[in-house]
């Protein structure tokens, strides 16, 4: 794809991106980057990539495979990823396609339907609890006083994981299934 091409594509809020997080914080702030203080960090990961373009021109969901304190913290230690408390949303100077649609965990689905953008316990995954979310999460969650379950894949759902996304069972990796 010629590259101006491709700027109008990340740069036209027509794609809704899908990233991991090493960690995440209330808003939806993101960090790939480094554990620990920028200048000396105590781990360096992958660096900010492409995060900062995604995330401000593009509905960007995430996955964290294991929902932990470590993973979803009161302040991430470098935003590479923009939360709703970083995206500007004047249309002129941008931010007009920043969305944080769903975080994904292997505890349950969130989102950020607050008034406050903060994130919310949207649904528990069967067998998990509200306690297990509320535990493993560094940061007060917004818990409805009603939390449905996950809905489960249909019989042709996991047959289309199964058989032709993923015959090899790569998802074992990261999730048990």
């Amino acid at each position: 794809m010629p590259y101006r091409q491709h700027l109008a594509l990340v740069t036209g809020g027509r794609r809704h991106v899908m990233m991991g997080a090493s960690q995440i914080d209330r808003y939806g702030n993101q960090n790939i980057s480094c554990i620990g203080d920028w200048e000396r960090p105590k781990r360096q990961l992958l660096g900010v990539r492409g995060a900062p373009v995604n995330t401000l021109n593009n509905p960007t969901s995430y996955w964290v495979p294991k929902h932990s304190r470590r993973v979803f913290v009161e302040k991430v230690d470098m935003v590479c990823g923009v939360g709703y408390d970083h995206a500007g949303y004047d249309p002129v100077v941008g931010a007009r396609f920043h969305r944080i649609p769903r975080v994904v965990s292997d505890l349950g689905v969130f989102d950020f339907a607050t008034p406050d953008h903060s994130m919310r316990l949207a649904s528990l995954h069967p067998g998990v609890s509200v306690a297990q979310v509320a535990e493993a999460t560094g940061f007060p969650l917004g818990i409805p006083s009603e939390v449905p379950y996950t809905r489960e894949p249909t019989a042709q759902e996991l047959k289309l994981i199964r058989e032709v996304l993923d015959p090899a069972g790569a998802r074992a990796r990261e999730v048990a299934v």
